[in-house]
């Protein structure tokens, strides 16, 4: 009887020790996973509907100059409002394959209902295509 017991307890052991291993090992969490942009990618971004608003953006025109090759870019854009706006924009060039050459930065003060623009120039003729990100100064 005392080796019957012995047996019921060794193997009782066995059991706990094997579902306290199985519930020390933690699930695996599936990935987190990005949402798809059903947005295509534009030229022109604005970081607020409130800029969307108050500025008025045209076409941007764009040609090469024929010394360097190098892409050069007017983005006509005006305070829509009776007030002056004081801007950030951001730029990447990227080339054919989309990836980017490079990124620049200024500042624009658009006067009150005034066509005004921002110019700027690929640092290398690899340069195919432009992203403009604009935002208020801060």
């Amino acid at each position: 009887m005392h080796m019957i017991n012995s047996r019921f307890h060794l193997r009782s052991l066995l059991v706990l020790g094997a579902i306290s291993l199985s519930a020390c090992e933690r699930t695996v969490n599936p990935p987190k996973l990005s949402r798809a942009d059903v947005y295509p990618a534009q030229q022109v971004h604005v970081d607020s509907e409130e800029l969307r608003r108050e500025t008025a953006v045209g076409p941007a025109r764009v040609t090469r100059d024929d010394s360097g090759n190098l892409v050069h870019v007017t983005l006509p854009i005006r305070s829509a409002i009776n007030r002056e706006l004081h801007i950030d924009y951001f730029v990447s060039f990227f080339d054919r394959n989309g990836a980017r050459l490079s990124k620049i930065q200024g500042q624009k003060t658009l006067l009150a209902n005034t066509p005004d623009s921002i110019e700027f120039n690929s640092m290398s003729p690899r340069a195919t295509d432009f992203q403009v990100d604009l935002r208020y100064s801060r």
